[in-house]
C-alpha cells in the first residue's frame, strides 16, 4: 500500500512532460492576440558599418479564417523619402499568404509572388516569409523535436529544432527555437538554409508586460545574417493590445486611396 501510495504520488507531483508540438502551441497561444497596434524603428547596419533607421507603424487583426490567422499592415512614418510606402499580410487558413507592397510614388499596390517570400523587406534582414512567421507560427508546416533546456540571456527556455514537411515552401532548411520558459515568447532563432549552413539569427530581449491583459512582448529584436555580416535591429513602442483596429484598412484599396 504504501509502494502504491509513493507512486501515485510521485505521477502527481512530477512536471507536466512537454514535447516539441506543444511546446509551440503554447508559443502561439502566448503570442494570440485580437488586435494589436504599435510603433517600432529599425536600424539596417552594413557589414561596413553603415546605419539606416526607418519608423513605421503596425496594425493586427485576427481574421475569421482560423484561430491563429492574422492581416497586418505596416506603414512607414518617417524618414520622409519612405513616409506612405505600406506592406499588408492578408493571412490565409487554407492557402498561401497574400502579401502586397504599396509604394506612393506608382500610386498603386505591387502583389509579392509566393516565389519572392525569400525577398528581404525594405533592405531589412527580415524577409516576407518572416513576415508571416511573426504574426503565427505555421505549426501544420512543421515537425518540431524538443532538444533540451537552455538559458538565453539568463531566462530559461526550451530549445527545438523545426523541420518543414514535405512539399512546404520555405527558404530555410531548418531553424532551431528557443522558447522562453516563463512567457512562451520566441527568445532565439538559428535560421539554416537547405546546405545546412546557418544563415541568420533572431534575439529577443527586453520582454516586457504589455497592460493588464496578461500579454508579454519583446521590446527589441535583433536579426543578424551571419553569410553576409549585416544587421537588423527592431526597437518597439507604444504596443496596445486588444483596444480595437479597423478591419477596413487591410485591403489594397485602403493603401492606394487614404
Amino acid at each position: 500500500m504504501i509502494i502504491a501510495f509513493t507512486l501515485l504520488w510521485a505521477v502527481l507531483t512530477a512536471p507536466a512532460v512537454t514535447d516539441g508540438t506543444s511546446t509551440m502551441e503554447k508559443h502561439r497561444q502566448a503570442t494570440a492576440v485580437q488586435d494589436l497596434t504599435g510603433q517600432l524603428t529599425y536600424t539596417n547596419i552594413s557589414k561596413s558599418g553603415r546605419k539606416q533607421t526607418r519608423t513605421l507603424r503596425q496594425h493586427i487583426l485576427r481574421t475569421d479564417e482560423g484561430e491563429y490567422t492574422y492581416n497586418l499592415l505596416l506603414e512607414f512614418i518617417s524618414p520622409q523619402d519612405v513616409a506612405g510606402t505600406s506592406t499588408l499580410t492578408l493571412q490565409h487558413e487554407q492557402k498561401d499568404d497574400e502579401q502586397w507592397l504599396y509604394l506612393p510614388a506608382l500610386r498603386m499596390s505591387k502583389r509579392i509572388s509566393p516565389s519572392k517570400k525569400s525577398d528581404r523587406f525594405m533592405g531589412t534582414e527580415i524577409t516576407y516569409e518572416d513576415l508571416s512567421g511573426y504574426l503565427s507560427e505555421p505549426i501544420d508546416d512543421y515537425k518540431y523535436t524538443l532538444m533540451v533546456e537552455e538559458a538565453v540571456n539568463g531566462r530559461p527556455a526550451y530549445k527545438l529544432e523545426a523541420l518543414p514537411r514535405q512539399g512546404v515552401r520555405t527558404q530555410y532548411g531548418k531553424r532551431h527555437l528557443w522558447i522562453d520558459k516563463a512567457t512562451h515568447l520566441m527568445a532565439k532563432t538559428l535560421f539554416y538554409d537547405h546546405k545546412g549552413k546557418l544563415l541568420k539569427t533572431y534575439q529577443a530581449t527586453d520582454i516586457r508586460p504589455i497592460g493588464s491583459g496578461g500579454h508579454y512582448r519583446a521590446h527589441q529584436i535583433k536579426m543578424e545574417n551571419v553569410q553576409t555580416g549585416n544587421t537588423t535591429v527592431v526597437q518597439y513602442k507604444d504596443f496596445a493590445i486588444n483596444e480595437g483596429v479597423e478591419a477596413a484598412i487591410f485591403s489594397t484599396t485602403w493603401m492606394e486611396t487614404r
